[in-house]
């Protein structure tokens, strides 16, 4: 459709007239702004400020309370331990934590002077609980040639001077002569396995047992050792967050000799909701 000239006349006529019509109706706003006093000048604020503080941090404990504990211990399940003339429990080693005298290994009484917080029975994985079944003549395991110079090792009148060194040389050809025995298949690893198994049941049970809500912490835990091929060690405890499911066997070094075996089963394990974290504590 085609438009006349005198259509585009009024258009353009129209616009013009509202043009200067939108010119009055604007307003002056260094005049007219919500700013702006009686007499001309400009507010400096119209609001207050508002200082509330938003703190989202937990609420602060009042009492500022520090917890002291141990989560290093090694008992008779410990093959360095137990070797050297530990024949402790963990339930002997809790009670230890909790107050209670213990005996040396040296033959004296020694107790803390005050109970701790928290504690952790962190034996080694390696092996545990196999030296000391070595060393009892009634185990299965006993009869393993691996196990004979171990023989009653912590007798009670096996403690003096003249016994040390037997004992170092246990603490230092143990492990070997056993890793050996079972590559080679003079030793059935079922065996030392069941031993192991059994020793760290017994180490969450002595866990559970002591464990007082809210005066007394205990976790089940064990110690993992790490080593390079030149045989450079960085050893960790394990600690688990609760007791009610946990593995059946503690990971250790003959699993891997690497950390990152380690971290690979811990996050294996958190796919079944078991928590732990793995603390480093000593080199040598």
């Amino acid at each position: 459709m085609r438009m006349t000239n005198s259509f585009f006349i009024a258009l353009a006529t129209g616009i013009l007239a509202l043009t200067g019509c939108g010119e009055s109706a604007v307003p002056d706003l260094n005049i007219e702004s919500p700013l702006t006093t009686a007499n001309g000048t400009v507010r400096n604020s119209i609001l207050e400020t508002n200082r509330e503080i938003l703190d989202l941090r937990p609420a602060a404990n009042p009492d500022r309370n520090a917890y002291f504990g141990d989560l290093h211990v090694h008992t008779g399940y410990s093959f360095d331990a137990y070797a050297f003339g530990t024949i402790a429990t963990p339930y002997d080693a809790y009670r230890y934590a909790k107050g209670e005298p213990l005996m040396h290994p040296a033959g004296y009484e020694i107790q803390m002077q005050q109970p701790l917080d928290f504690y952790a029975v962190t034996d080694h994985a390696m092996f545990m609980g196999v030296v000391q079944a070595s060393a009892d003549t009634s185990t299965e395991f006993s009869h393993y040639a691996v196990a004979k110079p171990l023989h009653n090792i912590n007798a009670p009148d096996n403690y003096g001077e003249t016994s040390i060194p037997a004992r170092s040389k246990a603490f230092a050809t143990f492990l070997p002569s056993l890793l050996t025995g079972i590559m080679w298949g003079g030793v059935d690893p079922k065996v030392s396995e069941a031993i192991t198994k059994s020793a760290w049941r017994d180490s969450i049970e002595a866990a559970d047992q002591h464990y007082i809500p809210g005066r007394f912490t205990t976790f089940a835990a064990y110690e993992y050792t790490s080593s390079t091929d030149d045989r450079g060690n960085l050893h960790r405890n394990v600690i688990f967050r609760g007791t009610d499911k946990l593995p059946a066997v503690p990971f250790s070094r003959f699993h891997s000799q690497n950390p990152e075996g380690l971290w690979d089963w811990m996050d294996e394990l958190r796919t079944h909701g078991i928590e732990s974290i793995a603390i480093p504590h000593n080199s040598n």
